[in-house]
């Protein structure tokens, strides 16, 4: 993602719920300067998935490097070349009405993105 701070960070959370090792990390240059959207933190804690250690993070190299898969949300054309053959593009299916900005997202819009995404980190990571 480009600012570290909704869907990568949901990810993120539910992934290590069930697992350990996944992390996230912006690819915008003021990546880790963000703040995670409260939002995010709410509908993670509604269904019992813990957030006390999520904050934002720019991507490294090192990160790509040691990854064993990475998963990009609209943001694939960003990663380098030489790290493609990693890459899944994921698209949750939670498009914004034009005008409004990341952060005027609804609770309910921030929910479906969530469900949508422990859907696909069961499914196509945890195999479940």
């Amino acid at each position: 993602c480009m600012s570290n701070s909704r869907r990568s960070q949901m990810a993120e959370a539910i992934y290590n719920k069930f697992s350990s090792g996944a992390q996230s990390a912006g690819i915008d240059q003021a990546g880790g300067n963000y703040s995670i959207d409260p939002n995010v933190l709410t509908v993670l804690n509604e269904i019992g998935i813990e957030t006390k250690n999520l904050k934002a993070k720019k991507v490294t190299e090192e990160m790509m490097e040691h990854a064993d898969q990475i998963i990009a949300f609209r943001c694939a054309e960003h990663i380098p070349e030489k790290y493609r053959f990693k890459v899944s593009e994921w698209e949750l299916g939670v498009k914004r009405e034009p005008g409004r900005k990341q952060t005027e997202r609804t609770l309910d819009e921030i929910r479906k993105m969530r469900d949508l995404n422990l859907e696909k980190v069961k499914k196509e990571i945890l195999k479940k």
